[in-house]
């Protein structure tokens, strides 16, 4: 697998320490890539075990790794030896990881360094010679692995490209491969777990960042994209978050969608139909004659024990959630159609709480609220009695 080069290379000295012992990294960028302190120790393995050559010309001397096949307890290992001394690790390291992922540690730890890549050896204090078709051919398909080029849309956690990937790519590195094919390309700059692999431990440190930039910063060009992508792409299955609002690019791009043949998933119309909710938008409907009568008879019912609900605007609305009979907001009550199917006396009573809640700023199981209501209950008796107690 030898005869295709590529060069690593940067300024400084490769101290040998670093070249066997494992859980050091030292390196001089203020968010290095790798900070595990073995990704070299894996992709030397990796490249011995290819049957592929690696060594080093640096400040403090020329190293060569080679592999020397010993028996340890009756079982054979190829031991990495480097400069005819053992590494200390065999080519087992790293076992599970494929070549692209060898040549990613050498990639990452060159431009932590501020160095170099190349088919061309070039004047640096330090040059990892590699030797192997495998890892010539991961760099020269480097753009699967690494972000090239400016993106499309972003904000500070996440930049996102206008061409389709099978990756999650984090400060422009690919550590995470994505179920169905995304028709976007997303690079996340937010914190990112990663395993030992350099791959994405949490699924939600990408998915959260995603949905956010989604529903709050994106433009209403790529809300409609995002929102009208093939259903089994990894947009058109990413859940959105009713909880976390949405911008007006993103609540116009779903309420056009609505209005329009496209439509546009239930997730988004959600995410809508929340933020209406929590601005207090719901759409009224008319009350017929005897929901009519209904409200008259329990506005008067209340007048008569000294609550004047109609000091505050009543509207009657659809919308306010399931098992809601009512709503105060922003000094107006709100009533659902639930307290109308459930009689007269239901209807008075929920009138009777949301003027509670508006008149004395009384919230649901507030302190305030029993007070009151048990200040009212002894009033109604003396008035009763015909005298205080």
């Amino acid at each position: 697998m030898m005869g295709k080069k590529v060069y690593f290379m940067n300024n400084g000295d490769f101290d040998v320490r670093t070249m066997t012992t494992f859980g050091v990294s030292v390196k001089t960028k203020d968010e290095p890539i790798g900070f595990f302190g073995t990704g070299f120790k894996y992709a030397v393995a990796i490249i011995l075990r290819m049957q592929g050559q690696i060594s080093i010309k640096t400040k403090s001397g020329e190293f060569v790794f080679t592999v020397h096949r010993e028996k340890i307890r009756d079982e054979e290992f190829d031991l990495v030896y480097i400069n005819d001394k053992e590494a200390g690790f065999t080519t087992r390291l790293g076992i599970n990881w494929l070549p692209w992922q060898a040549f990613r540690e050498l990639y990452c730890n060159c431009i932590d360094e501020n160095g170099e890549v190349g088919f061309e050896q070039k004047d640096f204090d330090t040059v990892i010679k590699v030797d192997c078709d495998l890892i010539h051919k991961a760099f020269c398909e480097k753009q699967l692995y690494f972000l090239e080029g400016s993106p499309k849309w972003s904000n500070d956690n996440v930049n996102v490209y206008e061409k389709p990937s099978s990756s999650f790519f984090y400060r422009g590195i690919n550590v995470k491969q994505i179920g169905n094919v995304a028709q976007f390309t997303y690079n996340v700059l937010s914190n990112v777990d990663l395993t030992e692999d350099r791959t994405a431990k949490y699924d939600h440190h990408f998915l959260y960042p995603i949905q956010r930039f989604v529903q709050l910063h994106a433009d209403e060009n790529f809300c409609r994209k995002f929102l009208t992508a093939d259903a089994n792409s990894f947009e058109g299955k990413m859940p959105l978050e009713p909880t976390w609002g949405c911008s007006d690019a993103f609540y116009n791009t779903v309420q056009n969608l609505i209005h329009s043949d496209i439509g546009v998933r239930e997730s988004a119309r959600n995410v809508v139909k929340k933020r209406d909710q929590t601005a207090g938008v719901w759409p009224e409907f008319y009350l017929t004659d005897v929901q009519v009568q209904m409200l008259n008879k329990s506005k008067s019912f209340l007048r008569k024990i000294g609550i004047n609900v109609s000091m505050f605007e009543i509207k009657c609305v659809q919308g306010l959630g399931d098992g809601v009979m009512g709503r105060a907001f922003e000094g107006s009550i709100y009533l659902s159609e639930l307290p109308f199917n459930m009689g007269t006396k239901q209807l008075a009573g929920t009138l009777l709480e949301e003027w509670v809640h508006i008149k004395h700023s009384c919230e649901d199981f507030d302190r305030r609220m029993q007070n009151w209501l048990f200040d009212k209950v002894i009033s109604l008796g003396e008035e009763i009695n015909g005298e205080p107690i």
